[in-house]
């Protein structure tokens, strides 16, 4: 079965993509517009803004402009709303993880214009879809800095982003993709002004294989997504650790997804393979809808081994290609399913749900709050919104405390390699928190 964003697996969908629409939301009296929806599924809501923009009306109040670029009145108050400018997705293989990440920024930002804004600044937010296209995402950059964003959020993906953060390192403006989880975003990628409130492979991998090897035994077959560099780094650093724990990889077939997040290619083989080795566990370096069905051909084929998966398995909405899966296990940031014991997540999860009307998707929506939060805390540190004064700001993070864990950046690591993330267990299709753990050794890069 097929499970893509236009129809998560399981559910007929009948909804369309919107028309492409604008809309206002400075973010002080921020009015959320209502999407169709698809029959009991997150995923519509994803894809019922295909082209959703935020403008703020009427331009900045008069006044000065101070060194950093923020508009002052005579008196030093700022006269100007600080723009933050959005190329995330909204439509694509991305938007499950994208849009949640998206609308709890927006959560953030009516928090902090409720405090009085950031250095007496109120912060506007707003966003074009980027649609999971890097040209797009690229374009949707250039007129953002254009009209003077001060910081740019982009996809939570870095082969999707990558094109859009170059503009903005060009341009001199901070960069932040919420949660990809890839180390190559920030210096190793020449982004010296781009971050991620992720949390990275070597530790995600690692939690993987420490559960698992804990857990289930010393032989592992890998599944590997080669479609993307996040699925790469995964299942590298997961077999780095396993063998540093004294396990074997005994398969490691590989298989690829489409563009539009389906199989290449039947995984018949694929799965032959690992049903030859019988291994202790199986993991799954993958992202729905081609992850989905990759795990699908596995139980069909009556592997029923113990799986174990990251973050991209994250979610709910794709279990309808796996009916009554079981064995199941992933490693992310939070528990969306009503069991976090973690109360600023709990509480954010009610604020996302009151506002969109929809449960949350995946728990990467949390790193959508702590980007707007990181940014805040670095405007305040820095006492400018300038891109190079946040980013030396950002680099002297160390467990700070945000909604998505304890953060911590320096000048070689934008991202994070040793917060804990939350271990989840699928057992006849009902998800069920296990614990928070932290990597105990993160792969070395």
């Amino acid at each position: 079965m097929k499970c893509s964003i236009a129809q998560p697996c399981g559910h007929m969908s009948g909804a369309q993509p919107g028309t492409p629409r604008r809309r206002s939301t400075e973010m002080t009296r921020l009015s959320r517009s209502s999407a169709a929806t698809t029959t009991g599924t997150i995923l519509a809501l994803c894809l019922s803004l295909s082209a959703c923009v935020s403008t703020n009306e009427g331009g900045p109040a008069g006044g000065g402009t101070s060194a950093d670029g923020a508009g002052t009145s005579g008196d030093g108050a700022c006269s100007e709303s600080v723009l933050i400018g959005s190329a995330m997705a909204r439509t694509g293989f991305m938007a499950p993880f994208d849009a949640p990440a998206l609308d709890t920024a927006r959560i953030a930002i009516d928090k902090v214009n409720a405090d009085g804004g950031v250095n007496g600044c109120q912060i506007v937010l707003e966003e074009i879809d980027g649609e999971t296209d890097p040209d797009k995402g690229a374009q949707i950059a250039t007129e953002m800095i254009a009209k003077g964003a001060r910081m740019l959020l982009v996809t939570c993906d870095y082969d999707v982003n990558a094109k859009a953060a170059q503009v903005a390192q060009s341009a001199g403006v901070l960069v932040i993709a919420p949660c990809v989880g890839d180390t190559i975003m920030g210096p190793k990628a020449g982004l010296t002004l781009g971050y991620s409130l992720g949390s990275a492979v070597p530790g995600e991998a690692a939690i993987m294989a420490e559960y698992a090897y804990e857990k289930y035994g010393p032989r592992a077959a890998l599944l590997r997504d080669q479609t993307i560099k996040y699925t790469q780094n995964q299942c590298s650093a997961f077999q780095t650790r396993w063998q540093e724990l004294g396990g074997e990889i005994v398969a490691a077939p590989e298989f690829t997804q489409t563009p539009e997040g389906s199989l290449a290619a039947p995984v018949t083989a694929q799965v032959a393979e690992i049903a030859n080795v019988d291994p202790d566990v199986v993991a799954l370096c993958s992202y729905p809808g081609g992850g989905a069905e990759a795990m699908a051909a596995l139980r069909q084929a009556g592997v029923d081994t113990p799986t174990v998966a990251g973050f991209g398995m994250d979610g709910g909405f794709w279990l309808g290609a796996v009916p009554g899966l079981s064995d199941f296990t992933f490693v992310t940031y939070a528990s969306v399913f009503g069991d976090d014991p973690n109360k600023e997540i709990t509480d954010l999860l009610k604020a996302y749900e009151a506002s969109s009307g929809q449960p949350a998707a995946t728990s990467g929506l949390v790193t959508g709050a702590s980007s707007i939060e990181a940014f805040a805390e670095a405007a305040r540190r820095a006492g400018s919104f300038e891109g190079q004064a946040l980013s030396d700001a950002l680099e002297t993070f160390e467990d700070v405390a945000l909604t998505a864990g304890p953060t911590s950046f320096s000048p070689q690591l934008h991202v994070n390699v040793s917060r804990p993330m939350a271990v989840i267990e699928v057992q006849n299709g009902e998800h069920r928190f296990v614990e928070y753990r932290a990597a105990e050794k993160p792969v070395a890069e």
